[in-house]
């Protein structure tokens, strides 16, 4: 399964509940500024989505601030590549 999405924080919750950062695409965003998408991989992903849009996410603190740290770097690495 995969699920892509813009929202670090969703992103965050799928990585510290084990999902897999499968690919980084940069799209372009609102006004025609970049935007980077993270795709995630995993047998779990969708569930973890919908528990996360549904209110019904919970994880470990420490491994959400440490994946939320992992795709920051990661989107602006993305966006400076890009020359933005």
């Amino acid at each position: 399964m995969r699920v892509s999405t813009q929202d670090l924080y969703l992103g965050a919750y799928i990585l510290s509940k084990g999902g897999s950062l499968e690919e980084v695409k940069l799209t372009e965003g609102r006004g025609g500024r970049p935007s980077v998408s993270f795709i995630f991989s995993g047998p779990e992903v969708e569930t973890l989505s919908r528990q996360f849009q549904t209110g019904k996410a919970n994880t470990n603190i420490s491994s959400f601030k440490a994946a939320m740290i992992h795709l920051k770097d990661i989107m602006f690495s993305t966006l400076r590549a890009s020359g933005e």
